[in-house]
């Protein structure tokens, strides 16, 4: 007779160019939890490149985690989620549920949970877009009922350089862009995009920010993900 072991299934949804999220994933979730990938063509970070993605693309991607029967299925791009503000990223959501037959976490998602555990109501916040997508982010944030004290972007559209900055990149930027007042007054320190390598980096970030807590795009939805386990048992022969 089979018994249920404790296991999580994670279908990965993430754009073609992403070079972060996977590993972060398998870096950071441990053995009980089985993770699978689809990509999503994204030729460069842009806001017509990121509705071509989801389009065209999802859809596929969608089909191709199917076949894997996830328990969680993760929309792991930021900005693709924020391009038309919370009600798009909850139809996104729902267009995962219904074709991988799995729940669906966004990271906008994600972060409202993560954000309220934290009690975090006011946020400095650091992408590495262009300034559309960098606004539709800042507008997700404020329509989830969050206070953006400050928002600032840098501009790449590469994705293969955005996966490329490294700790010494982002605290330069925050230094530059973000004054201590702002600091002071915030309650979190967010830095956006699945493919910035913000998780490796905070060590060094907090050692950089100490009197504010960080969180990144994929630090909170792998916090959700841990969440879910022990909600959903597989069984084993």
């Amino acid at each position: 007779m089979s018994k249920q072991r404790e296991t999580l299934r994670v279908g990965l949804l993430v754009p073609s160019s992403n070079m972060t999220m996977e590993m972060d994933f398998h870096r950071e979730l441990p053995d009980s939890f089985e993770i699978a990938t689809a990509r999503m063509h994204l030729p460069e970070t842009t806001r017509e490149a990121e509705i071509e993605m989801i389009e065209k693309w999802l859809h596929h991607a969608n089909m191709d985690l199917n076949t894997v029967r996830p328990d969680i299925t993760v929309f792991g791009c930021t900005s693709g989620g924020s391009l038309f503000g919370q009600d798009h990223d909850r139809k996104i959501m729902r267009q995962i549920e219904k074709e991988t037959n799995s729940e669906a976490i966004s990271i906008l998602s994600a972060l409202s949970e993560e954000f309220e555990l934290l009690n975090a109501k006011k946020l400095i916040v650091i992408t590495p877009y262009v300034p559309n997508l960098t606004e539709a982010v800042g507008n997700s944030l404020r329509e989830g009922g969050l206070e953006v004290l400050s928002i600032s972007g840098m501009g790449i559209t590469d994705n293969l350089k955005i996966a490329r900055q490294g700790a010494e990149e982002i605290a330069d930027f925050v230094r530059e862009n973000v004054s201590q007042e702002k600091l002071r007054d915030a309650d979190c320190l967010f830095l956006s995009c699945t493919n910035l390598p913000a998780v490796c980096a905070l060590p060094e970030l907090c050692a950089e920010f100490p009197d504010i807590p960080i969180m990144t795009s994929n630090l909170s939805v792998i916090n959700a993900v841990r969440r879910r386990l022990g909600k959903s048992t597989r069984p084993t022969a």
